[in-house]
Order: structure tokens, then C-alpha cells, then sequence
């Protein structure tokens, strides 16, 4: 396997239409990678300048510290399994995983040898026989990998692969694309524009809009460290709740105000805001750190505001409550023992440890690298 490194990397089209501005991006040797963004970030047309489907524009690109910016993609030691699977359909299971290696005039025992290994560990030696139209979405799924497997890469490179299959056989597949992971030891970029796809498989996420990537982390960085308020919003299912506030210093202490809203701001947080006191924000909370007062641990008045119960959605496990506090709409991931209803006002507890503060104008989030803890202090 190898390491992958973007410097500086652009695509801009013939219109001008800039598509990827000034990326840079190491991707390490067994690292699963994910690209993740909206539709039109740039995701897939930077996994095409890595394949070499695409033209870069500006920058360079290594594999394995090779310069393969006028490499063809042929020569350029990558596999790339595609949304729609591409397979052969005239041709067996067996015929589609071994093309790649006849065209490379691999010997035929050899070719053999790596189809049914490759077909042992996707669990798919029972249908080396069969033609594409008599396989599932998650059986062409893995057959199209196993084609991949095949050729030993240096790179993977996955282009929205679960993006066809159903909701529970996504699911299945991402514990097995995982796993495959570890057991091939493979250095795979994976672009997807499923946040819970990234967050479950990725070693390192890089969050892309409109062409500039915006964070490159861990899923724990990414998601209780996120650099702006583009990133806090897109990572995380409900999204993080966003009140327009104002900070204000009364008694010694710092607090989040709006209109009767005043909730507290931890001494530690206080200390890195000093400066935007007096002046507007973006709070931030997500919704597991809000609470329905009746069910908080020892709450606490000044961690507690009024909402305005707009829907209720009850999901078993846990309830989303969709509030209003004075025209700003959020939503709290409660007990599913709470009893609050549509129309009613709620007390709802948030988890101060846990807030986010954002500059309006720029959007950064002021307080990212603060949060040492996930855990909740209520």
C-alpha cells in the first residue's frame, strides 16, 4: 500500500467554474479517508485528480511518493469502485473480478488464485457463476470490490458505493467495508456525502464546501471540535442547534442572553470569550445536550430556558423534541419517559460544558479545542 498527498491542488474548467481550490491533504499508508460534503463540494471531482479520471489544474499529487500528476490512471496502481458497480453484465461473477488481471496478461493460475481469495472474503465463492442481473444490490456491491481486490492496489478508491442499497443493507455494508479494512490493511479514500457513513469508518474525515476543504480530523474531533459553524452543522443527525445570543458579563459571571434566555457559561469557557463580551453570537448546542428538566440529574436554574413544544417525535429509545426559544428553532434528544406535547412550554436543561460559540461574521467557532470531554455534566 501507499500514502497519498495532495499539495495545493485545484481543478478549474474551461467556463472557470472553480471546482477544488488549494487542497491539501496526506493521506497515510492503511488510512481509511473519507471525503464528505454536500452534492457540488468538490468530493468526487478529488478522487477523479487522484485517479487520474480528471486533469488537475494546479498542485501536485503523489502515490507512494511518485509524482503521478501525468501518470495515466492506468499505470497509476489504484482500484475505484464506482456508484453504479460497473460490472460486465454478459459476463459471470467470476469474469467481471478477473478482467482486470487478463488485460494485465496475469497467468491464469495466478488469476484464480486471487478471484477465490478474494471471493472467500467477501463471502461470495457460492456465486462466481452467476451474471450480474441474478445478484442483490449488496451482492453486485461486493463484487464489484472484489474486483478491486483483485488487482492489490496501492490505493482504494471508493466513489458513493453504498449510495444504491437500502437503508439496512447500508448498514450491513459499512460493518463490512470496515472490516475488509482491517483485514487487507489498505490505504482506501472513500467519498460519500452520509455523514453517518464517515463518522463509522473513517480513520481521519475531510469536510469539504464548495471546493475548500474546511476540516481534516478524527470523528471525535470533527464532531465535538468542529472548526466552524459549516462543519457543526453538516456532522451530526439532529444537527447541532444554533441560537443567535449575545454574550453579557452580570455579577462576576458570563452569560448567554436572548430576550429572557440567560443560561451560564462555565468559568473556563467564560475566560475564552472574554473578548466577545457585549457583543453578538452564534451559540451552539446539540441536541443529546439539551435535557428535559424532569429528567435532567440535579438541573440546575441557570443551565435552564422555556421552549415553545412545536412536534414531538417519539423514535423508542429516545424522543426529539422540535422547539422554538424566542424564534430560533432547535431540537432536543430527551429521555423517551418525557411527556411533553405539542403546544406545551417545556423547561429544558442545557449542558453549558458542552456549548459552542460562534463569530457571526466569520463563522469560526471560538471555542473549538476546549471540549476535553464528551461526557455530559448536568
Amino acid at each position: 500500500m501507499a500514502e497519498v498527498i495532495l499539495e495545493k491542488v485545484g481543478k478549474t474548467y474551461p467556463n472557470g467554474f472553480k471546482a477544488v481550490l488549494d487542497a491539501n491533504l496526506k493521506v497515510d499508508d492503511k488510512e481509511f479517508v473519507v471525503l464528505l460534503g454536500p452534492s457540488g463540494c468538490g468530493k468526487t471531482t478529488t478522487l477523479r485528480m487522484i485517479a487520474g479520471l480528471e486533469e488537475i489544474t494546479e498542485g501536485t499529487i503523489k502515490i507512494g511518493g511518485k509524482v503521478v500528476n501525468d501518470v495515466e490512471p492506468k499505470d497509476r496502481d489504484i482500484a475505484m469502485v464506482f456508484q453504479n458497480y460497473a460490472l460486465y453484465p454478459h459476463m459471470t461473477v467470476y469474469e467481471n473480478m478477473a478482467f482486470g488481471l487478463k488485460l494485465r496478461k496475469t497467468p491464469k493460475p495466478e488469476i484464480e488464485q486471487r478471484v477465490k481469495e478474494a471471493a472467500r472474503i467477501l463471502g461470495i465463492e457460492q456465486l462466481l457463476d452467476r451474471k450480474p442481473k441474478q445478484l442483490s444490490g449488496g451482492q453486485r456491491q461486493r463484487v464489484a470490490v472484489g474486483r478491486a481486490i483483485v488487482r492489490n492496489p496501492k490505493v482504494f478508491l471508493f466513489d458513493e458505493p453504498l449510495s444504491n442499497l437500502d437503508a439496512k443493507l447500508r448498514v450491513q455494508m459499512r460493518a463490512e467495508l470496515k472490516r475488509l479494512h482491517q483485514n487487507l490493511q489498505a490505504t482506501i479514500i472513500y467519498v460519500t456525502h452520509d455523514q453517518v457513513e464517515a463518522m463509522t469508518m473513517a480513520d481521519k474525515i475531510v469536510i469539504m464546501k464548495d471546493g475548500i476543504i474546511q476540516q481534516i480530523g478524527d470523528p471525535y474531533s470533527v464532531y465535538f471540535e468542529p472548526k466552524n459553524k459549516f462543519v457543526a452543522g453538516f456532522i451530526g443527525t439532529p444537527a447541532m442547534n444554533f441560537i443567535s445570543a449575545k454574550l453579557v458579563s452580570e455579577g462576576g459571571k458570563t452569560w448567554v442572553v436572548k430576550e429572557d434566555m440567560k443560561v451560564l457559561v462555565p468559568t473556563d469557557k467564560a475566560a475564552k470569550l472574554k473578548d466577545l463580551v457585549g457583543k453578538d453570537i452564534t451559540f451552539g448546542i446539540r441536541p443529546e445536550d439539551i435535557y428535559d428538566k424532569m429528567y435532567a440529574v440535579a438541573p440546575k436554574d441557570e443551565f435552564t430556558v422555556k421552549g415553545n413544544v412545536d412536534v414531538v417525535e417519539p423514535l423508542g429509545s429516545e424522543t426529539l423534541i422540535h422547539a422554538n426559544i424566542h424564534g430560533d428553532d432547535i431540537v432536543a434528544k430527551v429521555d423517551p419517559k418525557s411527556r411533553a406535547a405539542a403546544g406545551q412550554m417545556i423547561d429544558l436543561v442545557f449542558d453549558m460544558t458542552m456549548l459552542h460559540v460562534f463569530d457571526p461574521e466569520t463563522e469560526e467557532n471560538v471555542l473549538a479545542g476546549t471540549h476535553e470531554s464528551a461526557q455530559p455534566k448536568v
